[in-house]
């Protein structure tokens, strides 16, 4: 075999191994997308637990993981994904060009996504090849959604989705330890009216899951899943939902410009809030504005 090839998902920049078309980064979790030419060998390591789903036609991948002493074959098709964690260097090789979209998860980011969920334990995991697993590529497609329509995912989508995804690893493809048990009922009232007043107050920043949390006196994980319990929505999209309804407060009034509004509401552009408003709403923020009369 050549030489290792290291993944680096903090990188900025691509290699002679792959190219990189776009890239979303936040708090420790990084979703980047990978083009590979078809490959006859070569050895692979990752500086972060690293999950790699393909995208696009099927190819023929054979692979020897670190934790094996025998070669896997394997016909990979779109949805499909490996698990590579850190500093475990695999044996690969492919036909034809491989389309991935690569989650890496830094060491802090996995310890405090599971740490609650797994009573501060964090399961040893291995390497895996061709799994296929209905509840991660749902987790992932909206990865998948939010990076190609925006090429940047706002820090609570990244956070929320992330962590969703390395507990149901850890708990699917982990050393069989369980996680502790799930959290019951929701918010309750004076926590939930506490998050729902300082999402409102903070609509223009760029909110983290750990700052609601904070704010219910909550751990990420047993927040996530209280919100979710007892507003029946994610707390991204709830705050999504939230700027839609103050963008259109807005652009019912003339002193502010469709840029302005999305620069005050978080949205990252023009272009951003667009897209949004529309999927909301069925009409852009122009046509929305044109017809308050």
């Amino acid at each position: 075999m050549a030489e290792t090839t290291l993944i680096d998902v903090t990188s900025e920049i691509g290699s002679a191994f792959a190219s990189i078309s776009s890239r979303s980064a936040h708090g420790g979790i990084i979703v980047r997308r990978y083009r590979v030419p078809g490959n006859l060998g070569t050895r692979i390591a990752a500086t972060h637990l690293t999950l790699i789903t393909h995208e696009g036609p099927p190819v023929e991948l054979v692979c020897r993981l670190a934790e094996s002493d025998h070669e896997e074959k394997h016909r990979v098709t779109g949805g499909q994904f490996h698990l590579l964690p850190a500093a475990r260097p695999a044996d690969v090789h492919w036909t034809g060009e491989k389309q991935s979209l690569i989650i890496g998860f830094a060491k802090n980011f996995v310890e405090s996504a599971i740490g609650d969920a797994f009573d501060g334990k964090t399961p040893e995991i291995s390497s895996r090849a061709a799994l296929c697993d209905p509840a991660i590529e749902a987790l992932v497609a909206c990865l998948r959604h939010e990076v190609t329509r925006n090429n940047s995912c706002s820090r609570l989508v990244l956070e929320y989705l992330g962590a969703s995804l390395a507990v149901r690893l850890f708990e699917t493809y982990g050393d069989g330890t369980k996680p502790v048990a799930r959290i019951k009922g929701g918010l309750g009232g004076r926590r939930q009216r506490c998050v729902l007043e300082f999402i409102e107050e903070h609509l223009s920043e760029n909110l983290s899951l750990a700052a609601l949390a904070a704010e219910a006196g909550l751990s990420t994980h047993h927040f996530g899943k209280a919100f979710k319990g007892s507003l029946n929505i994610a707390p991204w999209r709830y705050v999504t939902r939230r700027r839609i309804h103050r963008a259109k407060e807005l652009l019912l009034m003339d002193h502010q410009s469709i840029t302005e509004i999305a620069y005050a509401l978080g949205f990252s552009s023009h272009s951003h809030l667009s897209e949004t408003f529309r999927k909301a709403t069925g009409m852009t923020p122009s046509e929305f504005r044109s017809k308050r009369d």
